[in-house]
């Protein structure tokens, strides 16, 4: 992750890219909205060694329209057994409790609504993908658990962005540190999309401290009539 020293000695990136990469985002955005996909979320609990003590997979078919999510679980195993009876209950559950979770995805740095709230910096290029340009992101003004600190790697030509690594600016409660992964290697007309998240993390309450990592796989975006 960048350091905030680099990020205040960097030159700032062409605001003509960052305008291609707002529109690219917004376009997929837009594609999205009324698309159809695979989601598995792979997820263990961590003992203090960073061995898994829980393994869980689960997998949904998601469909949106004009915003409205619906998610069917196809499976559900937890070290290996099979849990998508019981699975299904919970989330039935959880649903008729909390609503049907189709709130406001958090948006990328780079969104047109999110822009403003972020300084981007132009960092040198990966020695792995030296066509592609990197920009780091942290906070224009006061950080909170919804602005991030991290960078990307962009291409130039579409405004595609490729990678992506970031975490908040400021913890949410009850979490020590919590770290995401980007990748975004699903082609889509649109552009490309989000493949794969891994998030890892820690938190929990007074002396009850849980570790993280998870998953999350993305893939069969459909378009949506």
């Amino acid at each position: 992750m960048t350091s905030l020293l680099v990020l205040v000695l960097a030159a700032a990136p062409d605001a003509r890219l960052l305008d291609r990469v707002a529109e690219r985002t917004k376009a997929i955005e837009a594609f999205t909205r009324n698309a159809s996909l695979t989601l598995k979320v792979a997820s263990d609990e961590l003992d203090s060694d960073g061995r898994s003590e829980k393994h869980t997979e689960l997998v949904f078919k998601v469909s949106r329209k004009d915003g409205k999510v619906t998610r069917e679980l196809r499976s559900a195993t937890e070290d290996g057994k099979d849990i998508s009876e019981k699975t299904r209950k919970d989330l039935d559950e959880a649903q008729e409790k909390n609503g049907d979770g189709n709130g406001k995805v958090q948006a990328s740095p780079f969104h047109p609504d999110e822009r403003a709230k972020y300084a981007f910096a132009l960092l040198p290029p990966s020695d792995k993908a030296p066509g592609l340009v990197r920009i780091a992101f942290q906070p224009a003004g006061e950080k909170s658990d919804k602005v991030m600190i991290g960078d990307a790697a962009i291409d130039p030509e579409t405004g595609d962005v490729v990678r992506m690594s970031m975490r908040p600016s400021k913890n949410p409660r009850f979490v020590d540190h919590l770290y995401l992964e980007l990748e975004f290697d699903a082609q889509t007309p649109a552009g490309r999309a989000l493949s794969k998240l891994s998030t890892r993390g820690a938190g929990g309450l007074l002396f009850v401290k849980k570790r993280f990592a998870v998953v999350t796989t993305f893939s069969d975006y459909a378009a949506r009539e």
